[in-house]
């Protein structure tokens, strides 16, 4: 038998040997940076407004905070609140980022539709008036409804956002719980937090990340109400299939194999014919609004649907961005590599429940998903794996260790490489034109895009990523139909900012004393010139920040 002395002398060889893995894997990635392909968060890129020197040094203070939580802070023992407390705060400094994808401005008049002309407006017009290109309206709906009683404001967006990823870690937390117990769901719901990229999606105006938390809600529901039974049960498990139908074409798939999870998972119980007459009844219940909704939107599916086969499917190619980059880079190697271990400890084990995770996780390679945006949605599920791996290790004080470490670390990449980075683009000129504007005694702003110099999309979209972060109303007198692309390439990744349609209420037949242009390169005098005339302004700001790395620009010259 084992002395006190030895246990702890083989806890404390634990505890050094995790330190200097975090430290090792993340120099080593850093060497090997070049192979991060990822389009928005390289680590080609990330670290060069702070430094590496003082990153290191943040990875020590990380360590041996860790050491210190893991040590005196039985965090598992309250699952819930400490999932909800870490996960708001590691997502609120998050919320002064800019808005870094072009899609944004898609979503935004889809949500400004329905704030202006009402919720039938927007059923009624979606796919016509409204445009979508590949999008699915639920997120959109809920961003207009939150624009109409709330405001056209982003913290308020946000702060729904947030609210979705806090309850998609406590989800995350709760599936974990039922699948195996209550300390591996803890670590599940903790894990969410080791994944870098992720948090740098929840505070935008996206659909991605609120896409993962409809598919884990979706399936948190399916297996209670499996296990539970009841109409009630039942009826909510219908209602969100239905909603993550609605979500995102990705989840299509994700759904599909949830009659397999079903048998899955009843397979593990007695009560094998009750469970199958309950799927039965959940699927039959989702099937009909969702035949409903095809049969009345079957036009706009149908051409949606040839979209993503003749456009999406084969530009995916051309965009991947490589597996080495997702789990390695863009969320913390532990994570990835402690989800293989998970994968054959249940193999080894024959746990059939660990199958549940594994085939969402397994549509991955089986339909060859490698962009990551794409892969948001079964985070969660890498999540689980990654804490059935974890539950291998017997000893409790080192399993929160290695939490605590790998989350912490991964918040050092988080707020000292991505954030300070994402503050360097050009797109937090619209940002702060757009408070700059907030401050003006006006009303009305008049905003005019010029065409862009070395990116193949239009600046058209970055209007109404402006109108997100000004209270003052815009007006769009260019004719956007006249700036519709000429010669990009057919499968190129920005076609979707060319397809946009003016929307009424951006039109007006009064011209605004103060003129906002937003181009790809610095303005010259000459262009204010030939669209307001010799007479000159009284004032102008100019907003030209750029990291150099995106070939998209936004330079913003306020006039007024």
């Amino acid at each position: 038998m084992k002395s006190s002395g030895t246990i702890r002398l083989e806890q404390l060889e634990w505890f050094l040997l995790l330190s200097f893995s975090v430290l090792f894997s993340f120099s080593l990635l850093y060497i090997f940076r070049i192979y991060d392909n990822n389009t928005l968060t390289s680590w080609r890129w990330v670290f060069a407004p702070v430094g590496i020197q003082k990153v290191l040094l943040f990875f020590i203070a990380a360590i041996f905070i860790s050491f210190l939580i893991s040590r005196r802070l039985p965090f598992e023992t309250f699952p819930v609140p400490v999932l909800i407390f870490f996960s708001t705060m590691a997502v609120l400094p998050l919320w002064s980022e800019p808005e870094l994808l072009l899609d944004s401005g898609r979503y935004f008049l889809q949500a400004k539709a329905l704030s202006q002309y009402g919720p039938l407006y927007f059923i009624r017009e979606w796919g016509h008036a409204i445009t979508i290109w590949t999008d699915m309206p639920l997120v959109p709906f809920l961003y207009g409804l939150i624009f109409k009683f709330v405001g056209e404001v982003r913290i308020a967006v946000q702060f729904f956002n947030t609210l979705l990823f806090v309850l998609t870690v406590v989800l995350t937390c709760r599936i974990g719980t039922i699948l195996w117990n209550r300390d591996t769901g803890f670590y599940a719901g903790f894990l969410l937090l080791g994944m870098p990229y992720l948090l740098t999606q929840v505070p935008l105006m996206l659909v991605d990340a609120q896409t993962m938390f409809f598919l884990i809600l979706a399936v948190y529901c399916f297996v209670e109400a499996l296990r539970r039974g009841g109409f009630f049960r039942i009826v909510l498990a219908s209602l969100t299939l239905v909603l993550a139908f609605l979500a995102k074409y990705s989840t299509w798939p994700m759904l599909a194999i949830l009659p397999i999870c079903g048998f899955v998972y009843l397979r593990t119980t007695p009560e094998a014919e009750k469970f199958i007459q309950r799927v039965l009844a959940i699927i039959l219940a989702a099937a009909v609004p969702v035949v409903v909704i095809l049969v009345c939107k079957y036009s706009v599916f149908t051409e949606q649907i040839e979209t993503l086969f003749t456009y999406q499917r084969p530009a995916l190619k051309l965009w991947n961005e490589g597996f080495a980059s997702t789990f390695f880079f863009q969320i913390h190697p532990f994570v990835s590599l402690l989800a293989l271990y998970g994968g054959f400890r249940a193999y080894k084990l024959k746990d059939r429940r660990s199958l549940f995770p594994l085939l969402f996780i397994s549509l991955v390679v089986l339909l060859q998903i490698g962009r990551i945006r794409y892969m948001l949605p079964l985070f969660p599920f890498l999540a689980l794996m990654a804490a059935y791996g974890l539950a291998g290790f017997k000893d409790a004080g080192i399993k929160r260790y290695a939490v605590a470490v790998i989350v912490s670390s991964s918040l050092v990449v988080l707020f000292a490489g991505y954030l300070p980075f994402f503050k360097t683009t050009s797109m937090m000129n619209i940002q702060m034109a757009g408070d700059f504007l907030n401050q003006l005694d006006v009303e009305t702003v008049e905003v005019y895009a010029l065409p862009q110099q070395k990116s193949e999309g239009s600046t058209v979209i970055a209007v109404p990523q402006l109108d997100l972060f000004t209270n003052k109303t815009i007006v769009s007198r260019q004719d956007w139909a006249t700036e519709k692309s000429k010669g990009i390439p057919s499968l190129s990744s920005m076609l979707a900012t060319w397809k946009l349609n003016k929307p009424a209420f951006y039109q007006t037949g009064s011209r605004p004393s103060s003129l906002v242009i937003i181009s790809g390169s610095p303005v010259e005098e000459s262009v204010y010139i030939k669209l307001r005339g010799p007479a000159p302004p009284g004032s102008v700001k100019h907003f030209t920040r750029r990291s150099g790395v995106f070939r998209y620009i936004t330079y913003v010259s306020i006039y007024y």
